[in-house]
């Protein structure tokens, strides 16, 4: 019974330990850097699909060692974009959040529309400035 106790207490250890709180963190952070990747791979522009990717198979070793990110990689290498797009498809079913579109009120900001002129006051407009009217 004893051997059952100390298993136990290794497991809750283990569990709640130093790395516990970290475990939220890398999944925060590989969503970000997902997201960037498959933004960039949208966008057309190979040279951000590259940063993107290397920023994601350089701190996720997971990632790293993943084979759908080896042909991703290997497509970016020989600068086939639309190949690496149609690579990266094959995570969409793992990892369908990254593929999700961000809101557009996040992307693009809302249009100013412009505000009536009234008419100019005696500064003209310029604030600190007055004119000598008498002279």
């Amino acid at each position: 019974m004893a051997q059952g106790i100390g298993i136990q207490s290794m497991g809750w250890e283990i569990r709640s330990g130093p790395y516990a709180g970290n475990a939220d963190d890398r999944k925060k952070k590989r969503e970000q850097r997902l997201r960037q990747l498959i933004a960039a791979l949208q966008s057309g522009s190979l040279d951000a699909a590259r940063l993107a990717f290397s920023a994601v198979v350089s701190h996720d070793d997971d990632m790293a060692h993943n084979s759908h990110m080896t042909h991703i990689g290997a497509a970016l290498q020989s600068s086939n974009l639309p190949g690496a797009w149609r690579c990266a498809q094959d995570l969409r079913h793992a990892y369908p959040w990254a593929f999700v579109a961000p809101p557009k009120h996040l992307s693009h900001p809302p249009p100013v529309t412009p505000q009536p002129q009234e008419g100019r006051s005696f500064t003209d407009g310029l604030t600190g400035r007055l004119f000598d009217l008498i002279a």
